[in-house]
């Protein structure tokens, strides 16, 4: 019988950090065969030095890791089934979406190809939560709660950026939601990067991380998506005005925006309780015309009353 392959699921809020998490993990040289499945290949960051080979949908790097893109319009089982019978991997990461059920997944097992299923086991669940917006978003969403009551480990991002307060009211909420799960956090050098790549790869039981723990409601406070792609400049502090406006309404904000009298790209972005506009920037494709695109996530987010008021925004370049 072929050895089994630990089944690893990297959760964690919109925002939180699970992209950073993931690129540490990548680039430190622990010798494993990883591979990971993400939504967007492009977002992982690993310095061109240590990529061997970059396909369409794969990204192979110098210590044996593997990233493969996972079509979000495909199903997921299959997936998985396809990542293990490509690559023979020494374990599977998944990083979910920012408001996944991690234990929905778990139970959905069952559903992987049989020539796959009987060659994964769960290994895991590891919820990435921003200590600084963690508390906040964690009585505000119930995708937020299920991922921390489903963990068995909790890894706290952001601490240099949050009060002692607002660890302290994470911390809280995190042992309230999971008591049972492990918290913990490492230092940004390369010795935190291996000790935290080892306690993530670390295997453990399925015990409560099978758990659902109420399945929530999406009457209140559903999470939207709204895309606004624009040619025209727009006025980079009016555009933050309109984002800072939606308030708490809106958790995740990200994309490059083409800012009037300006020929460099600038990136908006709102992550936990950040919301800022980097300027200077050169464009990620520059053989295109550069152009507005912005992705935000939200409760209940007004989409026509978003592109109206942004479209308010433009400017003669």
């Amino acid at each position: 019988m072929p050895e089994r392959i630990p089944f690893t699921i990297l959760t964690g809020f919109l925002g939180a950090g699970k992209t950073t998490t993931l690129n540490r993990v990548l680039a430190a040289p622990h010798g494993r065969r990883v591979a990971v499945l993400i939504n967007e290949l492009g977002r992982i960051a690993i310095d061109s030095k240590l990529i061997v080979f970059r396909g369409s949908d794969v990204l192979e790097l110098a210590g044996g890791c593997v990233c493969c893109k996972l079509d979000v319009k495909s199903d997921l089982w299959d997936g998985i089934a396809e990542v293990v019978k490509r690559t023979s991997p020494d374990q599977v990461v998944l990083e979910t979406t920012g408001i996944a059920e991690p234990a929905a997944i778990l139970e959905g097992l069952d559903r992987v190809p049989a020539a796959a299923r009987d060659r994964i086991v769960p290994a895991g669940v590891i919820c990435v939560v921003d200590a600084e917006a963690g508390a906040a978003q964690l009585e505000r969403h119930d995708e937020a709660r299920e991922q921390v009551a489903s963990a068995d480990r909790v890894l706290l991002r952001k601490l240099d950026r949050a009060s002692a307060a607002q660890v302290a009211a994470t911390r809280a909420r995190v042992a309230e939601l999971g008591p049972a799960a492990e918290l913990a956090s490492f230092p940004d050098d390369d010795d935190g990067a291996m000790a935290m790549t080892g306690w993530l790869l670390e295997r453990r039981g399925s015990g409560h991380g099978h758990r659902h723990h109420g399945r929530h409601s999406h009457e209140h406070g559903q999470l939207t998506a709204v895309v606004f792609v624009e040619a025209a400049p727009l006025l980079g502090d009016a555009v933050m005005s309109v984002l800072a406006r939606l308030g708490p309404a809106l958790v995740r904000a990200k994309g490059f925006v083409r800012v009037a009298g300006s020929e460099q790209a600038a990136f908006a972005e709102k992550a936990g309780t950040m919301l800022e506009l980097r300027t200077g920037l050169s464009w990620p494709d520059p053989s295109a015309a550069p152009r507005t695109e912005l992705v935000l996530i939200g409760a209940d987010l007004d989409e026509p009353a978003i592109r109206r008021a942004l479209w308010a925004c433009r400017a003669a370049a």
